[in-house]
């Protein structure tokens, strides 16, 4: 257990992992919080009425005892005095969630933990009156009636809408105003906006139109029917060689686009991979899009993306080139041909330990029935060399349709 004196606010930090801490901790400090840290959530748990923090920061994943388990226990611990708890998680699954806040969590956070962020969220869970779980989304944001939710993340939420004399379902996006008031997350909203506007491609989510209406900020684009490739796998289960070869063939179009317009997209990865209503891919999602010399992968001193996804160099340097995309649809693939992802690592500091140390598995070690051909694109795909990868999107798709054509299991 750590602690910081003072009689700036205090936040009760609880992670088995030490990184985390130290890193969520110096976060903390300089925005002035009074921080306290516990590895063991038993024993964060009975210090709770001692320390009386102003706000509690969990871990998901713990080895004792889970979030969810902190979560109650501050509840029914402290009652209508429990402050408010914030969650942080892997992934952003809603079931999860769903269940955090069933228990009584304020928000959640998504590792890594963006410093804007955690600023943001953390100031708007100590106000007195503070909304519990996500925002209320008003029933019509401009001209758009608003729908069910069709994709959910921390910043952002996705929404099925439609507007008066157009029968078509779009899909309207916005960014959570409480986030807006920082002025990386406006900015990045905005930069997405900007790029998917000037781009014009049958694989790329189609932009429609952006605006803001009060304190929604939001963007309208094509509604694409078939739901994410994430969602696919877990409903489906793993895909087959032939239909994660055309899976490969098919993203390399859209990526050959971006990459001859001096663009990546940095965030390849199951859930942004759509599909349409005659079962082709569609790449959506442009946050993290930048133009080759403006390469930096930081915001907020923070990695941004998915670690998973992200080609080993990415954690060493800035001077990285639209490899990283290849990279990123070769770990999709093999998450596709798996139905789970290649590596079990929970833990985001584990996970990029691991990636830098020894890169992923051989594809063939994954999956052993693999077809030369397709083993022997993965392996290049997924390569920690950049130099080992293919070189362009164009050839990328070559090498899929070659692999398909020479057999499939």
């Amino acid at each position: 257990m750590d602690t910081q004196t003072g009689s700036a606010r205090r936040i009760l930090l609880v992670d088995d992992d030490g990184v985390c801490l130290a890193v969520l901790g110096s976060a903390l400090r300089k925005r002035g919080f009074q921080v306290i840290s516990y590895a063991d959530p038993r024993e964060a748990l009975r210090q709770l009425q001692i320390d009386l923090p102003s706000a509690v920061i969990t871990d998901m994943r713990m080895p004792h005892l889970s979030g969810l388990d902190v979560v109650r226990e501050v509840k029914e611990r402290l009652g209508a005095e429990a402050p408010p708890v914030l969650v942080v998680s892997a992934n952003d699954e809603e079931t999860m969630l769903a269940e955090a806040f069933r228990l009584g969590a304020t928000d959640y956070l998504l590792k890594p933990v963006n410093d804007a962020e955690l600023g943001a969220k953390l100031e708007r869970a100590l106000r007195p009156s503070r909304p519990q779980g996500f925002p209320t989304v008003p029933e019509r944001i401009g001209e758009w009636a608003i729908g069910e939710c069709i994709g959910r993340g921390g910043t952002a939420c996705v929404f099925a809408a439609t507007r008066k004399g157009d029968p078509i379902v779009r899909a309207l996006k916005v960014v959570w105003p409480h986030l807006v008031q920082s002025t990386e997350t406006l900015l990045r909203f905005r930069r997405e906006i900007d790029t998917l506007s000037g781009l014009d491609h049958p694989r790329l989510v189609r932009f429609i139109e952006s605006g803001r209406h009060g304190e929604w900020f939001f963007y309208v684009m094509d509604f694409v029917p078939g739901g994410s490739l994430r969602q696919r796998v877990r409903a489906s289960g793993p895909l087959s060689q032939d239909a994660a070869l055309t899976l490969i063939e098919q993203t390399a179009e859209p990526l050959s686009y971006l990459h001859r317009r001096g663009l990546v997209h940095r965030d390849v990865k199951p859930g942004n991979l759509y599909f349409d209503a005659q079962d082709g891919v569609v790449l959506g999602d442009f946050g993290l899009a930048r133009r080759l010399p403006d390469r930096g992968v930081t915001l907020a001193s923070e990695f941004i993306g998915t670690p998973l996804y992200l080609a080993p160099e990415v954690f060493r340097s800035p001077d990285f080139d639209h490899t990283v995309d290849l990279y990123a649809l070769g770990v999709s693939a093999l998450e596709a041909l798996l139905g789970k992802a290649p590596l079990g690592e929970h833990d985001s500091v584990s996970l990029i330990a691991r990636l830098l140390d020894q890169g992923l598995p051989r594809p063939r070690e994954l999956v052993p029935d693999l077809s030369p051909a397709a083993g022997d694109l993965l392996d290049r795909l997924v390569a920690r060399d950049p130099a080992a990868r293919p070189r362009s999107a164009d050839e990328v798709a070559a090498l899929a349709r070659e692999a398909r054509a020479a057999g499939v299991r």
